[in-house]
């Protein structure tokens, strides 16, 4: 059944960030021969001018829904009780798309698939006017898979079947969306798309997400350490949350595999194995970039010289830091939930 109409969403906090995705959005919709809408869900401050939303072009084409609350699942919810057609396109604000993004998407959609998982990559700076830190930070990222698997992802090929999904870049169908609840608003520091995901193949076991190369986003990265910090202790404390939703407050929880910090206090309390685990998780971070150098060198032809040579080196200390604070963030969370602040 082929797709008649598309609802694309965008919920966002930052007026200059939002008007880079709706450009883009809007550029790629100029090709598309169904009904479309862009519905933008936004945090409004009383500086915000309506008439920067104003796109002559489509003059009936932009809903907007301005908000005096934030929060991920809040506003992606009343995207998808506004929207008017039966799929829909979550893109982030700040990305920017590649032309046939939509048709991209909606050619899966058309297959079978019942959400689509779009390509996420970097945006960096001209290799001759930018920060060599913020380039090198922002592959780094991309290459360890965030946000919405990054290069990581694209480096695996160009279609195949995932098991859960990101909205920053995602299309699917609303009945699904619909029919578990929507997204749960009590998620939040995030990871409700990840939720939505498990709520859905929970009810829906062979419901199909397919990730798709071809649907490409570029993503602003975070460009120094601080903001690297704060976004991996929220994506801790997102997570904290999830385990908690499906598992309780067990201390068992404090022993999960994707966390540091019981890794790094076994190694210290045998002080032998402290240099094997940094041996091991160094010669992990060059086997990974080894795996998705390929994918780099054609995404960034004309940054290879300059930055690739120091990913080696430059990756293992990117992840032990995004490591190590997701654990502070998934620590907190999880101590804060057993005692509350009153």
């Amino acid at each position: 059944m082929n797709v008649d109409g598309v609802s694309i969403i965008t919920i966002s906090s930052s007026r200059d960030e939002l008007l880079k995705t709706v450009k883009s959005v809007c550029k790629s919709a100029r090709i598309l021969q169904i009904n479309w809408e862009y519905v933008i869900v936004e945090l409004k401050k009383e500086s915000d001018n309506m008439s920067d939303l104003e796109l002559p072009e489509f003059p009936d084409k932009i809903r907007y829904f301005p908000v005096k609350r934030g929060g991920f699942s809040y506003q992606r919810n009343i995207g998808v009780k506004n929207s008017r057609y039966d799929t829909i396109i979550f893109i982030d604000d700040g990305m920017e798309v590649v032309e046939n993004w939509i048709s991209a998407h909606l050619s899966h959609i058309n297959e079978g698939a019942d959400a689509v998982l779009g390509g996420v990559v970097p945006k960096l700076r001209k290799p001759e006017t930018g920060s060599f830190l913020e380039n090198i930070l922002a592959l780094s990222q991309g290459i360890l898979g965030f946000p919405a698997g990054g290069l990581k992802f694209l480096s695996r090929g160009s279609h195949y079947e995932i098991g859960s999904f990101s909205t920053a870049n995602l299309s699917i169908r609303k009945k699904l969306i619909e029919e578990v609840g929507f997204f749960d608003e009590s998620l939040v520091f995030g990871a409700e798309d990840s939720d939505l995901s498990l709520r859905i193949k929970k009810k829906f076991p062979t419901s199909r997400f397919i990730f798709c190369a071809d649907a490409i986003s570029f993503a602003e990265p975070r460009k120094n350490f601080k903001d690297l910090r704060n976004w991996f202790i929220r994506r801790g404390r997102s997570f904290s949350t999830i385990v908690r939703k499906y598992y309780g407050d067990s201390w068992k929880n404090l022993l999960r595999s994707e966390l540091i910090f019981p890794k790094l206090f076994l190694s210290s309390v045998f002080p032998l194995t402290l240099p094997l685990f940094f041996a091991v998780y160094v010669f992990r971070s060059y086997g990974l970039v080894l795996k998705v150098l390929p994918t780099v060198k054609a995404v960034y032809p004309q940054y290879v010289k300059k930055y690739i040579p120091y990913l080696p080196i430059f990756l293992p200390l990117v992840k032990f830091y995004a490591d190590f604070y997701y654990s502070v963030g998934f620590y907190t969370q999880f101590f804060y939930n057993l005692h509350p602040l009153r």
